[in-house]
């Protein structure tokens, strides 16, 4: 049997909420009804089962403006139903999207609140799904959405920021890429043809020859086998193991570990500081933290950080005993317990991280810029040399 989740008032007169397990919404009204209770709210609870999955996220970009659009209506007065409805409708967003929302609305229409139909949608995050619900409980859901749409705008230029710092060096790697196919595909073949095609060259020169014999007799596989790579490489980089050998590599080289280490705990901070503004309950802001933050090991010292508040223990005495957290965000932390303002004071050291992981990326690109064109032009120099010697070589032979 479904359950129910009610809204009512008592014989004295004082509201209560609760849930109830009954085989339909009318046979749930008439046992509250017998109970004695009016009852003003009631709504079937979405099922584990009936939540659907996906394994591709939702872009940040479009649901930063779905909840920039949405705030903006629910706090000029429209109803949750009719904003969606209107959203829907959008070209600004996919057409997969379009259809989340229609999916949201007749959730909606069958009983479901709005943080229930989001959840049972399978597709939004806790976070964005934790700040409706602290919305709808306090009345607020105007500003819980405008809370995220700034923190997924702040996500996307932090993302921006990335890419575009990573388009030269990148460039720069498929540039050298299509060097060598081409050198591979079209010069190698016609040079030994030039000379009668009885030279075998060696070295690096054979092994080109040889990966373009082996390209030309099984191509479609190559490609097949690529292309699988690729898609499977950013399944499994989405996931939660993913993260775990993201971080591994990421401690290889120092400049990356001290840049993911702050990217980190720029979301951490954020993600707290927005949650808590909202009214959301401090262990939930601290898992959803942790698992925004994308760090295992951050995630990790969290997990023991709750169970230490649960028993009594002070925020950032937990936070400082896991030695993972920085001195200036438990110092920060305490400030804000002392003084009551723990979402103003994660808001600017959020800022501060954000500053900081700026000024980082900026400083690895400058690094990585001088070491791929020395690579570059250091690799193609050693092909050139490697074919004059084989044209010398070849020379020889015919001499």
């Amino acid at each position: 049997m479904p359950d129910f989740r009610y809204e009512v008032i008592n014989s004295k007169g004082k509201p209560e909420k609760g849930k109830l397990t009954a085989n339909s919404k009318l046979d749930a009204l008439q046992i509250l009804s017998g109970r004695g209770y009016t009852v003003s709210a009631i709504r079937p609870i979405a099922s584990q089962n009936n939540v659907r999955t996906s394994i591709f996220p939702l872009s940040p970009k479009e649901v930063s403006l779905f909840a920039r659009q949405l705030s903006t209506m629910v706090s000029s007065g429209v109803r949750i139903r009719d904003a969606l409805q209107v959203l829907s409708t959008q070209v600004l967003f996919s057409r997969r999207f379009r259809k989340i929302i229609n999916r949201v609305i007749l959730d909606i229409e069958s009983g479901m609140s709005f943080n229930e139909s989001l959840e049972k949608s399978g597709v939004f995050e806790p976070l964005f799904t934790n700040l409706v619900k602290a919305g709808e409980t306090g009345g607020v859901l105007d500003e819980s959405l405008q809370r995220v749409s700034e923190f997924y705008e702040g996500m996307v230029e932090l993302q921006n920021e990335v890419k575009s710092a990573m388009a030269y060096p990148l460039f720069m790697m498929v540039f050298a890429v299509g060097i060598v196919g081409i050198i591979s595909f079209f010069i190698l073949p016609n040079l030994i043809s030039a000379f009668g095609g009885n030279f075998k060259p060696t070295g690096v020169m054979g092994i080109l020859l040889g990966i373009n014999g082996i390209l030309k007799s099984h191509w479609l596989f190559i490609l097949l086998g690529l292309v699988g790579i690729l898609v499977g490489g950013w399944l499994f980089f989405k996931s939660k193991y993913g993260n775990y050998v993201k971080e591994i590599f990421g401690k290889i080289i120092p400049p990356i570990r001290k840049l993911r280490n702050m990217t980190a705990m720029e979301r951490f901070t954020r993600t707290t500081a927005v949650l808590v503004a909202s009214g959301v309950d401090l262990p939930t802001v601290l898992e959803l933290a942790g698992q925004v933050s994308q760090s295992p090991s951050l995630e990790h010292a969290i997990q023991i950080s709750i169970s230490q508040i649960k028993a009594g223990e002070s925020i950032h005495v937990a936070l400082g005993q896991q030695k993972v957290f920085p001195a200036i965000v438990v110092s920060m932390v305490a400030t804000g317990e002392e003084t009551g303002k723990l979402d103003e004071v994660m808001f600017k050291v959020a800022d501060f991280y954000h500053t900081q992981v700026q000024s980082s990326l900026k400083k690895l690109v400058s690094l990585v810029e001088p070491i791929m064109i020395i690579f570059i032009g250091g690799f193609i120099g050693f092909l050139a040399y490697t074919m004059y010697n084989t044209i010398f070589a070849m020379e020889q032979s015919i001499g």
